[in-house]
C-alpha cells in the first residue's frame, strides 16, 4: 500500500494536523482567522497536477480496493479531466474500469495497478474541459461517456485532435480531391441518411469513404456488396438492395455509441466524432496502445501499424486510406471556401449604387430678389 507524502499538495486535506494544546487561562484569544479564498478551478487543478507529481517521484503504488488520500487525489484528477469519476476516497470498481481502459489505451497492460507509468500517462492526457466563451457558436455538450472504455477513447484522441496538422502522402492527396469532388455529387444522399440517424452530414459522408471509397452498392456496415449476404462483419439485419436503408441500418446499430457520446446533427467537436468512427470501426488499435488509421490516418498522429485481416497486426503495414479527421477537416475546408466564394460572387453581382446629381453652382455674393 502506498504512503501519505508529508506535505504533498493534495495529499494533506484528509490528514490535517492536530490543533496543538489548548491555550492557558487568561491567554487573550487569537483573531479568527479569514474565511479562505475559493480556488478556480485552474489552482484546484494545479493543486491536483503538484500532487500527482508528488506521487510519480514517490514511486506510489495505489491498487484496487484501497482507500485514502491517495485514492482521493486520484479520482480528483481524473474527474478534472473531465471523466465522471466520483471522488469518494475508495479505489472501487468503477475508478478501476477508468483506469484500466486508459491503461489499455497507452499500452500500459490494464491491471489497474497505479503507478508511476499510469501517472505519467494521467499527465499526458491531463487537460481541463476547455469552457465555452460567452458568445462562443462552438459546440458545448459534455461528450464524455460514462462508459469507461468509450470515455478513454475520447481522452486519448483529445490530445491527439488537438495536435494533429495534415500529413497526406501523393495517393492520399489525390484521394482527397476524388472524395470532395463525390461530397459535392452526393451531399444531398449523405445529408437525407444524416438527417434520420441524427449525426453530422459530413461524419456520414466520411465513413462511407472508409469502408467503400463512396460505392453506393456496398453496405456502410463493411464494404461488401448490396444486394446479398454480407461476408464480412458488422452484418446486416437483413438483404438491401440500395444504399440508403441499409445505411440506415449500419448506424442503427451504432446507436447506442452515438447516444454514448451524445452526438446529434449539431455536433462539431472533432474529437468526439473521432471517437465515434474509431468506435465504429472497433478498438482493436486502442486495445493495444495503438493510434487509429481509421480515425487518424492523412495526419502526423499516425505513423504506421495496420490491421492486415481480421485480429491480424502489423508493426510494419502502413494505412494509406484517408482517415476521417482529415476528411472532416477538408470537408470543413471545402464548404467554407464554397461559401466565401459564392457571397463575393454575390456581392460582384449587385449593382453599383448609383450616383448623385452635382449640387447646382450659385454666384458668390448674388442676392435674389424680395
Amino acid at each position: 500500500m502506498g504512503h501519505v507524502v508529508a506535505g504533498a499538495v493534495g495529499l494533506g486535506e484528509l490528514a490535517q494536523p492536530s490543533a496543538g494544546p489548548a491555550p492557558a487561562a487568561g491567554t487573550p484569544a487569537a483573531a479568527t482567522p479569514a474565511a479562505p479564498t475559493a480556488l478556480t478551478p485552474e489552482q484546484e487543478h494545479a493543486q491536483t497536477q503538484q500532487g500527482i507529481e508528488a506521487l510519480k517521484q514517490g514511486k506510489h503504488i495505489i491498487r484496487p480496493g484501497q482507500k485514502g488520500a491517495e485514492v482521493t487525489l486520484l479520482q480528483k484528477q481524473l474527474h478534472e479531466m473531465g471523466m465522471h469519476v466520483k471522488v469518494t476516497g475508495v479505489y472501487d470498481a468503477a475508478t478501476t474500469g477508468y483506469i484500466k481502459a486508459l491503461q489499455d489505451g497507452g499500452g500500459l497492460g490494464s491491471d489497474g495497478i497505479v503507478g508511476p507509468k499510469t501517472l505519467e500517462q494521467l499527465q499526458k492526457l491531463d487537460q481541463l474541459p476547455e469552457k465555452p466563451k460567452p458568445g462562443d457558436d462552438a459546440d458545448k455538450v459534455d461528450h464524455m461517456p460514462d462508459d469507461p472504455a468509450m470515455a478513454a477513447v475520447l481522452m486519448f484522441n483529445r490530445t491527439r485532435v488537438a495536435n494533429a496538422k495534415e500529413d497526406l502522402s501523393a495517393n492520399q492527396q489525390a484521394d482527397m480531391k476524388a472524395f470532395l469532388k463525390n461530397w459535392e455529387k452526393n451531399k444531398a444522399r449523405y445529408d437525407a441518411v444524416a438527417q434520420k440517424a441524427g449525426i453530422p452530414t459530413k461524419l456520414v459522408a466520411s465513413l462511407h469513404w472508409r469502408e467503400s471509397t463512396g460505392d453506393f452498392g456496398t453496405y456502410l456496415h463493411q464494404g461488401d456488396p448490396l444486394g446479398e449476404e454480407a461476408v464480412n462483419e458488422p452484418k446486416p439485419s437483413q438483404v438491401y438492395d440500395t444504399w440508403e436503408p441499409a445505411a440506415q441500418d449500419a448506424l442503427s446499430q451504432k446507436k447506442r455509441i452515438q447516444n454514448a457520446y451524445k452526438i446529434d446533427s449539431a455536433t462539431t467537436d472533432e474529437a468526439t466524432l473521432v471517437s465515434y468512427a474509431e468506435r465504429y470501426n472497433g478498438l482493436g488499435y486502442h486495445n493495444k496502445g495503438h493510434v487509429s488509421p481509421y480515425a487518424f490516418s492523412g495526419t502526423d498522429q499516425y505513423k504506421g501499424g495496420k490491421y492486415i485481416r481480421d485480429h491480424v497486426y502489423s508493426d510494419t503495414a502502413k494505412d494509406e486510406q484517408l482517415g476521417v479527421l482529415s476528411m472532416l477537416r477538408a470537408i470543413d475546408k471545402h464548404d467554407a471556401d464554397a461559401a466565401a466564394k459564392a457571397a463575393k460572387a454575390l456581392q460582384d453581382q449587385k449593382p453599383a449604387p448609383p450616383v448623385p446629381p452635382p449640387a447646382p453652382e450659385t454666384t458668390p455674393g448674388h442676392q435674389f430678389a424680395q
